[in-house]
């Protein structure tokens, strides 16, 4: 039986891979989001998927704080 495996950042976010295609995001143990990457076959691989999409949201994030100010 395999079990998730999370990826932990800062700010009590949590990145959960149930081992095939999805990813929760956590966000102080409440579950925000989610998103699918068909291409993640190890851990390695899974990690890196989770901390582009988390980098990809900040970036976004910024760019609209940028643009209310």
């Amino acid at each position: 039986m395999k079990s998730d495996i999370r990826f932990k950042y800062e700010d009590n976010i949590e990145i959960e891979w149930n081992g095939s295609a999805t990813f929760n995001v956590f966000n102080g143990g409440e579950n925000i989001n989610c998103f699918t990457d068909y291409s993640c076959k190890t851990m390695e691989q899974a990690q890196k998927s989770a901390d582009e999409w988390l980098e990809e949201q900040l970036q976004e994030e910024k760019l609209r704080n940028t643009d209310s100010n």
